[in-house]
């Protein structure tokens, strides 16, 4: 009740009732806040404890981590191969057959009786490692990050053995480290044989994904070293082979072994550009007496020419800074596209045409019959675009199409040319540029047969983008191999002087038994 004659915080005898029951209302509130609070402090001290159970586990995961990088129970990684790239890592993986497996345990068993000071259950380390990693590899199909190419699955009675092919992208490498350190993989792995220009450095967290530095200069800050990546985290140490050597080695293993390893593109016709009615055709196997020399044409960021003459016999003849970076490169400065993929996804939907000049072009649709140019030939790359007037406004996908016919034209007369100075006429292609890249190499097929006049041929590879992985693997195997078969003697030797004469023996179990019966 309001009345002008008392002061403000004074209430009336009818507005008491109404305090004494705000009173009550809040005694009926205060059990509540006491409960609110202690749940509260329940809450607190679980969130603590898993916290710190969760940090617990985290210290005991590094200790036991350490304890693994200090003290390796087996080294499996002989049996590895890796070549890591720009983009793509390859790596290839032995896998031993029944009897082969049985003898590279013993090899281990061997190798850790003599390393290890620790005494441990060696044959139960190498009899868990080897189905572990066989489990694992076999398992990868085409996940999100790494992929198991079972068509290039080879079988090599000569090593005993199956070699698998895997791929992955080099930008998730850490998550693979990751995924491997968690598996415990790297408890059984030393040494790895490795190759690649990625093989020291990788690109840092600022270059991966899809946005695209625009320095064309790297700085040092850009990249971070694969082998101490390894290193400190999986203790694995990154073995660096060179990878010209390394790519011919496992050039010349698949040439030997593969029945069905070259193919080439048959029918190719220039009014399609070596697309159209061509055909891939499976090449046999070459003679070894007829195999070399040859030419190899290897395609990445640049090109070089090589000449293999035998199994470690080559040179390098040749080579043009046009290569898979021109294409690139180009592709960025005169379209909208920004990666490979993009660029090569366009190019098969473009029509060089658009901003290609052609010999009809020039002369009509006769061509020009002195010099037998049919009037679909390129005169001039990208000559329409100097034109005052284009017929119509070029499409991303036209430049890509007639960027990658100057390039591959290009590189074609350029391999043509140096095998008629080498003296041969087969001529292998190569690299980085052309995996899953069939328009490219139709192309190539095309430009060579041009050129040639049909007498040679543009022959390529399945196994294309994993030479220097095999070669890596077969590297460090063969000298594995030749090492095992030095010491094998000097262990048999140890073996046979442990060993007791069957006939003494006999003797001894015969005279227990008189003695029984006595």
């Amino acid at each position: 009740m309001y009345s002008p004659y008392l002061k403000p915080g004074f209430s009336t005898p009818r507005s008491r009732p109404h305090h004494h029951e705000g009173l009550a209302g809040m005694a009926a509130t205060l059990p509540m806040q006491r409960s609110e609070a202690f749940w509260t402090r329940v809450f607190l001290f679980g969130a603590s404890c898993v916290a710190g159970l969760i940090v617990a586990r985290k210290r005991k995961l590094r200790r036991f981590h350490l304890h693994i990088l200090s003290t390796k129970s087996a080294d499996c990684g002989r049996l590895f191969g890796l070549d890591i790239g720009g983009t793509l890592a390859k790596m290839v993986y032995f896998q031993p057959a029944d009897g082969a497996a049985a003898a590279q345990r013993r090899q281990m068993e061997r190798q850790l009786k003599r390393s290890d000071p620790v005494p441990f259950d060696t044959r139960r380390a190498v009899e868990g490692s080897l189905p572990l990693i066989d489990e694992f590899i076999m398992s990868l199909h085409s996940t999100d990050g790494v992929q198991r190419e079972e068509r290039l699955e080879m079988h090599v009675p000569e090593l005993g053995g199956t070699i698998h092919f895997i791929n992955f992208q080099t930008a998730k490498m850490d998550e693979i480290t990751d995924f491997v350190r968690r598996r415990f993989f790297h408890r059984y792995i030393k040494k790895i044989a490795c190759t690649g220009g990625g093989a020291f450095k990788v690109i840092s967290e600022q270059w991966r994904g899809p946005a695209i530095c625009p320095h064309a200069a790297l700085t040092a800050g850009c990249f971070k070293q694969f082998s101490s990546l390894f290193a400190s985290r999986l203790g694995i140490e990154l073995q660096k082979a060179d990878e010209i050597n390394a790519l011919i080695q496992g050039l010349n293993f698949v040439l030997r072994q593969a029945e069905e390893e070259c193919y080439t593109f048959v029918n190719v016709v220039p009014d399609t550009q070596g697309l159209g009615c061509a055909t891939k055709t499976l090449l046999p196997k070459p003679d070894k007496r007829e195999l070399y020399p040859f030419l190899l044409v290897n395609i990445g960021s640049g090109v070089s020419i090589l000449k293999v003459m035998g199994e470690a016999q080559y040179e390098r003849v040749s080579g043009t800074s046009l290569g898979g970076g021109t294409f690139l490169g180009l592709c960025r400065a005169l379209s909208k596209l920004r990666s490979f993929d993009e660029a090569m996804d366009a190019s098969v939907e473009g029509d060089s045409n658009a901003v290609d000049m052609t010999v009809g072009d020039i002369y009509g649709a006769a061509g020009y019959e002195q010099f037998q140019l049919k009037s679909e030939t390129v005169a001039s790359s990208f000559g329409k675009a100097g034109a005052r007037r284009l017929p119509q406004q070029p499409r991303d996908e036209d430049m890509a199409r007639s960027l990658l016919f100057m390039i591959t034209q290009n590189l074609g007369q350029l391999a043509f040319l140096n095998a008629r100075r080498v003296h041969t006429k087969r001529i292998y292609f190569s690299g980085n540029f052309l995996r899953r890249n069939e328009l490219a190499c139709r192309q190539l097929a095309y430009a060579i047969d041009f050129w040639s006049k049909s007498e040679m041929q543009a022959q390529f590879f399945r196994h294309e983008g994993f030479f220097g992985a095999l070669g890596t693997f077969l590297q460090r195997f063969d000298a594995s191999a030749t090492s095992t078969n030095a010491s094998d003697g000097e262990d048999e030797d140890e073996d046979h002087a442990g060993e007791s004469n069957p006939s003494e023996v006999e003797d001894e179990e015969a005279t227990e038994e008189e003695l029984e019966q006595k």
